[in-house]
């Protein structure tokens, strides 16, 4: 009879140290679980930002492209006035502004006509203003 308690208090202490045991895995699985969905929820909020982050890279070069482009048709703008209004010349202020719009044009990365296109004015004949009107 006493072996019988004994079996039974034993058994029971194992029951119960089994159950502890299980119950605190299955805590730690629980935890692991959220844990595991936090870092998914993470994961997608810095995939979103990232993809809102090259969105807005896109947009910015596009805009840049933009604004690249007319200011070279500023610059071409400015060498047609020059050459069919003003007959080739150009005075200081004229070669000032159209140095200063290809100083925005080439700090955006422009190049190439723009430059060509700058040239020629900065190189044009200089001539003051006629009448205090501006060239």
């Amino acid at each position: 009879m006493a072996d019988d308690i004994i079996t039974s208090v034993v058994a029971g202490l194992l029951i119960a140290a089994i159950s502890a045991i299980a119950a605190g895995l299955w805590h730690q699985l629980k935890n692991l679980r959220s844990q595991i969905a936090d870092e998914e929820t993470r994961r997608a909020e810095h995939e979103q930002l990232m993809a809102d982050m090259r969105r807005g890279c896109e947009h910015e070069k596009l805009v840049d492209e933009a604004l690249r482009t007319l200011l070279l048709c500023k610059l071409e703008q400015q060498q047609d006035t020059m050459v069919h209004d003003h007959h080739g010349v150009a005075d200081n202020d004229f070669k000032l502004r159209a140095q200063r719009v290809y100083d925005a044009y080439h700090g955006l990365g422009g190049n190439g006509h723009g430059t060509q296109i700058n040239n020629d004015i900065q190189n044009a004949p200089i001539a003051p203003r006629l009448g205090g009107k501006p060239s």
